[in-house]
Formats: C-alpha cells, sequence, structure tokens
C-alpha cells in the first residue's frame, strides 16, 4: 500500500513486466490529506508465485524469522539482492529528513519481524541503525550522516546523494570554521586577561619604585608591554631588537607579575 502515485506506478509496472501479471490499483482516501494506493494482484496462486520467486514468503522462515536473523549479519539466501529490497522497502516506507536542518532516515513497517530484519539488513552494511515503535508502526532509523550517505548510495539515489553530500561538505565546513573562530576567540579572551593583568602589575611597579629600578631584562619587557598592550606572545617577539623566545617574554611577564 504505497502513499504516492509514483509508488504505485513503478510496482505495478515492474510486476508486469516481470512476472507478465497485470495487478489493479485502486486509491484509498485515508483523509482529505492522506491517501494510499492499493496494488492487488488477481489471483492467490499469482501472488503466491510473486512471493516464492522473491524469496520473500512469509512462510519462509530464513526470511522473517528473528531468530534466523540472530544478532550478527544475516545469513541470506545467495538469490536474495539485499540493496533491492533496501530499495523497495525505502520507496513504499522510507523518509529523508532535509540535511540542511538535520540528519535522519528511516523506513516505517506496521511488522515487527520485517523491522527487525531491515536492522538486520543495514547492520550487514555497518550503518549503524537503530529501531524503535513510535504511533503503532517499527520505525529502523539512521541518524549519522556517513550512515545516510552510504544507504542513498547502496539504494542507487544518485541525484538525492550528490544533493545529500554538497549539503554535508558545506555544513563540515560551517563547523570546522566555526570551531576556528571559537578557538580563535577563545585565545584572545585569554590573551587580553592576561595582557590586563601584566599591565597592572606594570603599573604598579610604576608607581612603587619605577621601571628604572628593576632588572633592565625585565623593564625593556615591561615597555614592550605598555606599548603593545593586547599583543600576543608572538608579536611581542617580533617587535623586539634583541634575540628572544616567546618563552623568554613569558617568563620575563611573569617574573614582572611576581
Amino acid at each position: 500500500r504505497p502513499e504516492f502515485a509514483l509508488s504505485a506506478r513503478t510496482a505495478y509496472n515492474l510486476i508486469k513486466r516481470v512476472f507478465k501479471i497485470y495487478p489493479s490499483v485502486q486509491k484509498e482516501n485515508l483523509s482529505n490529506t492522506k491517501k494510499h494506493y492499493n496494488v492487488k494482484i488477481p489471483f492467490l496462486k499469482e501472488t503466491e508465485r510473486i512471493l516464492k520467486e522473491l524469496n520473500l514468503n512469509r512462510g519462509n522462515k530464513s526470511i522473517h524469522n528473528k531468530q534466523h536473523i540472530g544478532e550478527g549479519k544475516p545469513n541470506l539466501p545467495t538469490n536474495f539482492s539485499k540493496d533491492s529490497y533496501l530499495r523497495g522497502a525505502f520507496l513504499l516506507n522510507g523518509f529523508v529528513n532535509d540535511p540542511e536542518k538535520m540528519y535522519h532516515l528511516e523506513i516505517s513497517i506496521n511488522d515487527e519481524g520485517e523491522a527487525n530484519f531491515i536492522h538486520a539488513l543495514f547492520d550487514y552494511y555497518d550503518l549503524n541503525s537503530r529501531v524503535s515503535f513510535w504511533k503503532k508502526k517499527w520505525v529502523v532509523y539512521l541518524k549519522r550522516g556517513d550512515s545516510i550517505f552510504e544507504f542513498l548510495r547502496l539504494i542507487g539515489l544518485q541525484n538525492a546523494l550528490l544533493y545529500f553530500q554538497d549539503i554535508r561538505a558545506r555544513k563540515d565546513l560551517l563547523n570546522t570554521v566555526n570551531r576556528l573562530v571559537n578557538c580563535e576567540t577563545a585565545n584572545l579572551d585569554k590573551i587580553v586577561l592576561s595582557a590586563a593583568k601584566q599591565l597592572h602589575d606594570i603599573d604598579v611597579i610604576e608607581k612603587k619604585i619605577g621601571l628604572q629600578h628593576i632588572p633592565q631584562r625585565l623593564s625593556l619587557v615591561a615597555e614592550l608591554r605598555k606599548n603593545l598592550p593586547y599583543a600576543s606572545l608572538q608579536e611581542l617577539v617580533e617587535e623586539v631588537d634583541f634575540k628572544i623566545t616567546k618563552s623568554g617574554i613569558y617568563h620575563r611577564l611573569k617574573k614582572i607579575s611576581q
């Protein structure tokens, strides 16, 4: 029962082309805004044939039995196409959030066994999925950007993949810039606070004994700090006409504060 006409048309065309069966399509209006499209196979025998050929027969315990899936990767039949199954599940019941806002992809299922099966398939591809029960449905979902990217690649949604990757790259770049700005701001705050204390200590020395009464190696650095009140240690090193390191400037300023 797909919710979109495109999904129903795709299912109809695939069944007709692959199995030479002409299913019927009926629209069911659930509300003013929500509708479902029922794709029905005319005969039970044909339905069983399709399920058998797709290896999706409910009687086949190798597919939907949770005990068979176990905790690791499912032992799927060799003729079972994992990515095609996921593509179909996402086409019928999937949703992916706009990556501009947040990373979220989900497939909602009525049947708990099928939800666990999809969860196991996600784990097979190391997609780090989770399962929850919400609004009377089982939801298998992804939250990590790299997992969503890999899933879109697996099911062959090339246009969505390119769009998602473009948004993801821009968000990653913005996050990197923000981290650098925050780091630079924190460093600047630290420099300002440290320089303010040094200027205060120099002012105290000037008023009590005068800078001329302390060792020259300290008075030179004190004058330098007064002339460049909020310069970084590296900037102070670049302004002196004698050889000294940042560590040397730091230790002389620390000595003045003592």
